[in-house]
Formats: structure tokens, C-alpha cells, sequence
């Protein structure tokens, strides 16, 4: 019993000392965590506030871009580092993220304001260093999603480019600017009914046959609804130069002249040409005859090869 009393003092003592303890931690974190802003005045260059960038298609890459400068108003000690967020609202995708790059060189994360990046906004490209008041440093960070978003629906996402101070100034942060895209992601509008790969046989010709000797390339595309859509014939050899939508073969003195069958003109290579496309089957007619080089008399086999993309939503 007599040592049980000796140690009842202690063991208050010790109960005390734990809780000013524990108030000094709180107290400590509590001003380690306050935000201090207005540092700087930040003004856009460049795209600011909502941007509609319409109708996508599944996976289609798209990029925003943010640009502008911002006057020091409250001296950096050894500089102020870049750093963002982006939050997506409406229909929310759970594919691949969306990266942001400073055009003069580093990441810039996706992180809270009040933890510092090791990229910075400086009058010298991200070099880290101190800028006293009255400074400008410029910013030109690119937002950007390589593989697109997958899932049809609305999307909306809100950009917010901040500063954080570095080296145990991180309390001192600011606001630098915020951007919104919106856009629709749609299923494509029409698909493929015919092979992707034909082959037109032409035989065996002489001189006599070159007149009447085209042979047609039908190409179907089976549409859910009305489009627009753009083709483009790309030819594998060269085009003969001054005679519109000829190009060579693999047998010299031949060439192949190619033209849109629905109105019987030449086709203008690497150049798209828009199309109507409506709702069911629709058919891209392409026609090609052998063409004789002035004063040429070829023999042999030949080959002509070409790429028709077409694009449409």
C-alpha cells in the first residue's frame, strides 16, 4: 500500500505532461497546414473557361492548353512549383488518366496545392529559383489523353493549374487558372460491309482493250444514322505529274488512272473528298483503267496499289 501511494503523483504528473503534449502536436500541425494565397496575380493568354470540343469518337485524343503569365506579388524565397487538378463530372470514365506537360519542360502532377512539384514556374523556362516581387513568370502547361475516353455518354472535366512555394515555404499557394471541357463521346455511325482488302483482275490486255478496260472498286459502309464522312484515295506509287488522279504501276510505260465512279471524275489523290452518308447501305464506287505512257509499248505483268481512308463519326 505504501508504494501504491508513491506512485499516484507520478502517474499524474505523467498523464499531464501527455496531454500538453498532445495539445502542442495539434496546435503545431494546425499552423503547419495553413494556406496562405494571394502570392501572385496570374492573367490568361489563352483558351479560359469552358471549351465544347463537340462530338468525339470512342478512344480519339484531345488536349487543352493553358497559357498565360503571372506577376510575383510576395516574394518566393527559392521559387514556386506547378501543380494540378482535374475532376470529371456528368458520365465519369474509368479508363486511362489524362497528363498535363509544361511546355518548358517537367510533369506537372496531379496533386493538391500546399505539396510542392519539382517543376516550376520561373521567368527561365522550370528552373527552380527565387523571384522577388514584381516578377513575371510565364505558364504553358498542356493538358492532354493519348487514348481517349471509350465509353459513349456526356463528360465534362475542370482543369485547376496551381502554385505551391518550395523548400518549407509550401504554405503560400495560389490559384493560377481553371478550364472546363465538355464533349460527347459517340458510337461510330457506320461500319464496314465489304472486305477492307479487293483485288480487281484485269486480265490480259493489248492496245485495243485500254479504252474499255475499267474495273470497279465497290466499297459499302452500313450506317445506324445520317453522317458526314470524308475519303481519301492515297496511291502506293507516284503520281504522274499534270495528269489529275493518274498514277505509275510496276510496269513502265502503264500507268492507272483512277476517278469516282458516281460522277465520272478523276480523283484528286491525298485530297478528301466530303461524302453524305445516310441512314442503311451506302456504296463508295471507285473506277480504275490502265493508262499507255505516249509512244509506249509495254509488256509484262503490273501491279497498282492504293489506300482509301474515310473518316466520319
Amino acid at each position: 500500500m505504501h508504494n501504491s501511494t508513491k506512485l499516484q503523483p507520478g502517474s499524474s504528473w505523467v498523464k499531464r505532461s501527455l496531454l500538453l503534449l498532445g495539445l502542442l502536436f495539434s496546435l503545431g500541425c494546425q499552423q503547419a497546414f495553413a494556406l496562405v494565397e494571394n502570392n501572385l496575380t496570374c492573367t490568361p493568354s489563352g483558351t479560359t473557361g469552358v471549351v465544347n470540343l463537340g462530338d468525339l469518337a470512342p478512344g480519339q485524343y484531345f488536349e487543352a492548353r493553358m497559357t498565360g503569365s503571372c506577376r510575383v506579388t510576395r516574394n518566393f524565397p527559392y521559387g514556386s512549383s506547378l501543380q494540378h487538378t482535374q475532376v470529371w463530372t456528368e458520365t465519369v470514365d474509368t479508363g486511362l488518366p489524362i497528363y498535363a506537360w509544361a511546355a518548358a519542360g517537367g510533369v506537372v502532377p496531379e496533386q493538391p496545392w500546399g505539396n510542392a512539384s519539382t517543376t516550376c514556374m520561373s521567368p527561365n523556362g522550370s528552373v527552380c529559383q527565387p523571384m522577388t516581387v514584381g516578377t513575371i513568370a510565364p505558364y504553358n502547361v498542356l493538358f492532354y489523353m493519348p487514348s481517349g475516353v471509350n465509353r459513349p455518354g456526356n463528360y465534362s472535366i475542370t482543369f485547376a493549374l496551381t502554385s505551391t512555394s518550395i523548400r518549407g515555404y509550401e504554405a503560400y499557394v495560389d490559384k493560377i487558372q481553371t478550364l472546363t471541357l465538355k464533349f460527347r463521346i459517340i458510337s461510330p455511325a457506320c461500319t464496314m460491309g465489304s472486305n477492307s482488302t479487293q483485288n480487281l483482275n484485269f486480265g490480259t490486255l493489248n492496245s485495243n482493250d485500254f479504252a474499255t478496260s475499267q474495273q470497279l472498286a465497290n466499297i459499302t459502309l452500313n450506317c445506324t444514322r445520317g453522317t458526314q464522312a470524308t475519303a481519301t484515295l492515297v496511291p502506293t506509287q507516284s503520281a504522274v505529274s499534270g495528269r489529275p488522279g493518274v498514277s505509275a504501276t510496276t510496269l513502265a510505260g502503264l500507268s492507272m488512272a483512277a476517278t469516282w465512279a458516281d460522277n465520272n471524275t478523276a480523283v484528286t489523290f491525298n485530297s478528301p473528298r466530303t461524302l453524305n452518308l445516310t441512314t442503311g447501305t451506302n456504296t463508295i464506287r471507285l473506277g480504275f483503267r490502265p493508262s499507255l505512257n505516249t509512244s509506249a509499248s509495254p509488256t509484262g505483268s503490273f501491279t497498282s496499289q492504293y489506300t482509301l481512308n474515310i473518316n466520319y463519326l
